[in-house]
Formats: C-alpha cells, structure tokens, sequence
C-alpha cells in the first residue's frame, strides 16, 4: 500500500530514494489513519494535527465543556448532554465515567506510513502542588505496504486543587493490521489501570458561594472534605480481533483516459468499500485528497488504494470481493477495587461488613465470539445493496464481596442474533438497518433495532448533507443494576423490568454557510437509574450533617426527551466566532435531570507570521443553566440522582477562558488561562452537587511530530 506525498508545488509523486551521492535521504511523510467496527468496516478519520481548538484538547469535561465532572482532570464524568448519553448499559457500568481516558476499539486510529513517524504531546499546568499533567505519545510504522502497526502511550496525573483530589491513569494500547487482497485483520491489545482519590465533596458550600461567612481567608486546600483516606482503583485490560476473508473474482477496468498515464491504478471495490483517507504531511499540515490530487473534506475521503505505478498501462486488474466471512474475538478482563483506610459512618447511612476499613472487589471477565456473512455491495450493477447475517456468544462472569475477605462470582451466556441491510458507496444516499435480539436464557424479548441515512446534495451552490436516524432497544438491565455487594452498598434486584429505550433525529449540515442544526426526541420506558438517598444526622457535639446511601430504581412513568442544537460558525477576515447551542427538555426533571440551555461561545482571531507560524488569540466561553445536577457516590464510583426531599442546583456559572495558540511546522503549542473569572469572594461555581469548579489557572501545551 503506498501513500502520496506533495512537492509544495501542487503536484503529487511517490517518494523515491534520493540520490546516492546525496548527503540526506529525505524522508516521506505520508501516512492514512482510519478506525475500524467489528465488522471489519473501515472509515476514514484525519489524524491528529490539526493545532484550531488544541488548547481544549486536554479538558475532562470536554472542548465545548458537555461533561459533569468533579472539578480535577481525570475526574469520573458524565454527559449533560441527552444524545451523548449511551442507549445501551455496558456490562462492566464502572468504566463508563471514565470515557474521557479509556479508549474503546471502534476509536482506536489505525495507521498504513511512508516512514516510521512519531507524535509526543504534553499537557500542564503551572502550579506545582495543585496542577495537571497529561503525556501522550503515539508510534506508528509499516513492515511492508501491507502491514501496519503502532501504540499509544497515555500518562495523566492530576494532583487536585482540594484536598485528597488526586488522579493516576496509565493506558497503553498495542495495534495492527493487515490489508491484502483477500485477508484483512485488525488486533488491539490494550492495558489500563485508573486511580482515584475519593474526597466526597467538601463539607460546606458556603466556602464557595458565602466565603465571607468565614472569619480567615483560606485556600482551596484550606477546605475540609468529607473523606480523606479512600479510593477508586481500576483495570480495564483486553484485546480484541476483527477479520474477514473475502472470496470473489478479477477484472480487468480501463483506467481513465487523462490518469491513463504517470497516475496511481483505480481502486478496486474492495477498497472503495470502506475509504480511508490519504494524508498529506507537509510542513505540520494535514491535507486530504481525492485521486485526481484535489482537495475534500473529511466526510468524502479518498478511497484506500493500494496504487501502482505503470507509465504504460491504460488498464489494470481490481479484485471484487462477492462474499466476505468475518470472526470478531472481544477478551476482557476488568477489576475495580473501592479502597477505604477510615470508617465511612460519618459518610454513609449503611454498613453491610464487618471492619473498620473497607476492601469491595468487583471482578468482570468476558469473552466474546461474533461471526457474520456477508454478501458485499458493488460485486454487480444489481448489487446496490450487502446484506449481512450474523451471530455472537458472549461469557460473562462477575464477581462481587460477599463478606470482608471473600467474593463469590455469577456466570451468564448470552446469545446474539442478527442481520442488517446496508448501502455504503453511493456519493448520493448511504444507509444502514440492523435487527438483533439477544438472551442470556433468562432475558428473552430483548431486542435492538436500527436504521440510519445519509442524504447528501447540492443546493444553490451549497453542499448539504441531510442525516436522519431512529434507534429502539429493550434490554435488561446488566448485572451489577440487578445485583450489588460491598460494605456501603448492596442490593438484590433480580425482577427489574427490561428497559424500553426509543430514539429519533436527524442532523443538517451546510458547509458554505458552516451550519449544523440536530434534533433528536427520546422515551424511556422503565427508565433504571440510581438513586442517593440522603439521612440527616446529629454528632455527639450537636453538629448536623447527612449520610448517603445508594439503590437502583425504575421510573413508574415514561420518560420523554427533547434535544435540539445549532452550530454556527462566521469569519469575517481574521475574526472567527464558533458558536454551539443546544436546548433540553425533560418530562421530569428529578429523574432524568438535564439543564434547559447550554451554549459554548468561541471567538478568536487568525492570522499568520512570515507565512509559516499560524497563530489563534481568543478566547472562550461555556456555560449551563442550574438544574438538579446527579450527585457522586464514591464507592459506587457513579453518579446517582439526588435525593427529591434534600435538591441543590449546579450550573449558572460561565467559565471563561483566553489563549494564545500556536502551529510552527511539525509543532503545535499554546497558552491559555483557565476561568479567568474565578473569584476568591463567592460564586464560582460548583462542577457537581458539593464538588467546586478548580480556580484559575495557566495551562500549557506542546504537540510536536517526528519523522523518521
């Protein structure tokens, strides 16, 4: 497989070995990145250069701030946003608030490069005691035009701004593929381990929003929180294997009679079937194009061909795959371990084991085999669709405390069936329909059915795509809802009713204007969320305060949802305002809590020094209206809704932050300040119920690309 390069003079070549009598090898930089689902289907993704919104890169609540968190970076999260919320509950719950770290398959960037090339980022804050500090590197090389592999590194300490804060996350991920004619595979091996410091809040509010109800002015640090000695730590270790064999037949095209000569062969429709883009690397910069050497945007990639050069052809062979037979193996082995070296009375309601200290291990392996055939899109003119046909097995086995020192494990197969209809390679319409239903011998009747399109057309010289999506899943709900063990948690729910979860949208898109307008509308029968209930309590010295206790419930009524968002973005010369807006509607706002009004607010100017350094200064604003945000259980490590008799609201609070940000050849760098409107006399705001936004602080960034 080999990968374009640019001269600088708009012309494209094969990078061919420089003179011998010369000095220096130059060395080519062409690299394709694409990510991959278990059906063996690539899809083109542009690689991380771009340096526009870098500085927000590195924020645990996001770039445009759609996250809970609890203040520190690394922090357990969750979406105030209803369309980022997952449909489906994941099998090992604990991992899913820490999405801003683990990196799941289907988001791994696969690579096929010119040469070996390398990426090291760094992220910090200044504050040495309190800071932030996040190291990422990424390796990519080809043992031949075929094969491809590389890892990622990922390093984040946070050291937190409040007491006993602190996060440590380690990630290493290991991939690779093969691409040939007939036989294509994706592996990944991944590591993970997570550790949180678990505080519990701070034990006043009124050190943020009333400080002047205190008789000394105090530092972050100065407050008193309501645990000091317990934590949260996580595994998340697995690999996963997707590959297909393709069975089909050769023929022999005409090449296109203006690329007949000095230009790479046509793709086959084997390639076509899922593109991935080619990337140009020039002086830091990453350009996408089509074959004829123009450029297009990321959602019309070039295809993923493997090219041949031949001065003298006017033809070339392609292979057209007919059949494909795919094998997906998922291994998962997952532990969370709620560490305790204080009793937590003061904190919880309920104590179920015996011991001043608390050890609760929640153990889940899994392993899973999916196989599909298909019979692919293209192979003829009357083939306008593929059709795949598929089953999964899945192992699941868990393991909860069952006293101070044992655990005791549950085991659960689970069966999948399904088919789906699909049409990838129209330019014009692209659609997808899935129907699967699953059981694990006790579950039947769960279900999962979806359908997607893509309508994509020219209108008064505008390119517009219009998207539109409908998704229903009914799925009991997974083992650690139903069944809960520890020394501040436990519960038996083995009669929880299935979960009825339906959504529609769509998405228009206009490129000249740069308009994105979504609209999504949700119900939720038998809606299972968690739920803190909160015991008010007097000390021995008369001091009152409350306990936690935590359970899992269903919604009586159905919950009804609405989502509507618009981004819009202008230039006017070197003046650029982004703009993202959304509004949400819930039915009811103590279960399905959502604030009403969210923007996030961008305006910067840019411009270029010399012609070579690319320079943002701006600044940004996010925000959300108050609503009765879900509060933290830290030995559940989730978020749970608030008690209905004891409500607090969070948001009302802008975070505003400027920057300067830099692009000089292979390097990006910038400096921001962060919540710039923080104030030491009240108000700053609150990330979570009892968790306050950090203050102010200087951020620094640097990503710089080596190729060698």
């Amino acid at each position: 497989m080999s990968i374009n390069t640019d001269d600088g003079n708009g012309s494209s070549h094969f990078s061919k070995s420089e003179d011998k009598h010369k000095k220096e090898k130059k060395i080519p930089t062409g690299l394709r990145v694409w990510t991959v689902n278990e059906w063996n289907e690539r899809a083109s993704v542009a690689i991380d250069t771009f340096s526009h919104a870098f500085q927000n890169s590195n924020f645990t609540d996001g770039p445009t701030g759609r996250y809970t968190t609890l203040g520190n970076m690394g922090s357990p999260r969750l979406s105030r946003w209803m369309v980022d919320r997952p449909m489906e509950m994941s099998y090992f719950i604990f991992s899913e608030p820490y999405d801003f770290f683990i990196r799941p398959f289907n988001s791994i960037h696969f690579t096929n490069t010119l040469a070996p090339i390398t990426n090291a980022t760094y992220h910090e804050t200044t504050s040495s005691d309190n800071g932030e500090d996040r190291f990422t590197a990424k390796f990519a090389v080809n043992a031949n035009k075929q094969i491809g592999f590389g890892f990622h590194l990922d390093y984040l300490y946070g050291r937190g701004y409040y007491n006993h804060q602190n996060t440590s996350q380690l990630g290493f991920t290991l991939y690779g593929s093969i691409l040939k004619e007939r036989y294509q595979a994706h592996l990944s091996l991944y590591s993970n381990y997570l550790k949180t410091a678990e505080n519990g809040g701070i034990e006043d509010d009124d050190y943020i929003d009333h400080p002047e109800n205190f008789p000394s002015k105090f530092g972050t640090k100065d407050i008193p929180t309501r645990i000091n000695y317990a934590w949260n730590k996580m595994y998340v270790d697995g690999a996963q294997l997707t590959h297909s064999y393709s069975i089909g037949f050769h023929k022999t095209v005409p090449l296109p009679k203006d690329t007949a000569r000095h230009t790479p062969s046509a793709p086959s429709a084997e390639q076509v079937v899922r593109p991935a883009t080619i990337i140009i690397n020039k002086a830091g910069d990453t350009i996408q194009l089509d074959s004829s050497g123009a450029k297009i945007s990321a959602s019309f990639a070039a295809v993923n061909a493997s090219v041949h050069r031949d001065t003298l052809k006017t033809d070339t062979s392609i292979f057209v795959p007919v059949t494909s037979f795919i094998h997906t193996l998922k291994l998962s082995y997952n532990q969370k371990k709620f560490l305790a070296n204080e009793h937590l009375n003061s904190f919880y309601t309920n104590d179920y084991l015996s011991g001043d200290s608390a050890k609760d291990v929640y153990g889940y392996t899994a392993v899973s085999n999916m196989l599909a055939i298909e019979l692919r899109e293209g192979f003829n003119k009357w083939a306008l669709a593929g059709i795949r046909l598929f089953a999964q097995h899945d192992f699941n086995h868990y393991s909860i405390p069952l006293t101070a020192v044992t655990t005791e494990g549950y085991n659960e197969n689970r069966i999948t069936l399904g088919g789906m209809l699909f049409r990838h390679q129209s330019k014009t319409f692209r659609y997808n329909l899935l129907a699967q239903t699953s059981s694990d011998g006790n579950s039947f009747g769960e279900f999962k059915l979806h359908a997607d399109a893509n309508l994509h057309f020219r209108l008064f010289g505008d390119s517009i795509d219009f998207s539109a999506h409908a998704t229903a899943v009914n799925q009991q709900p997974t083992f650690y809802y139903r069944h809960m063990q520890g020394k501040y948690l436990w519960w038996d729910n083995s009669s929880l009713d299935k979960q009825m979860t339906t959504r529609i949208g769509a998405v228009l898109t206009s490129r000249k204007t740069h308009t994105r307008l979504a609209f999504d509308v949700e119900n939720i029968k038998k809606y299972t969320f968690f739920y803190s209930t909160l015991t008010p309590t007097t000390d021995d010295n008369g001091n009152e305060y409350t306990t936690m206790a935590t359970s899992v419930r269903q919604a009586g009524d159905n919950i009804q949802l609405l989502s509507l968002s618009l981004n819009q973005d202008f230039t006017f010369g070197i003046f650029n305002w982004e703009n993202e807006l959304a509004y949400q509607a819930t039915s009811d706002k103590r279960i399905f809590p959502l604030p009403a009004f969210s923007a996030y607010t961008n305006l910067y100017i840019l411009f270029h020094v010399a012609k070579v350094l690319r320079v943002e200064l701006g600044a940004d604003l996010r925000y959300f209206t108050q609503y009765y945000a879900p509060t933290y259980d830290p030995a559940l490590g989730m978020y749970a809704n608030q008690d209905v008799d004891h409500l607090i609201k969070v948001g009302n609070h802008p975070i505003v932050n400027v920057y300067a940000n830099f692009h000089l050849k292979h390097t990006r760098f910038y400096v921001m300040y962060s919540h710039v409107n923080y104030s030491n006399d009240g108000g700053s705001g609150f990330a979570a119920p009892h968790y306050p936004v950090n203050p102010g602080m200087l951020k620094l960034g640097l990503s710089w690309n080596f190729f060698n």
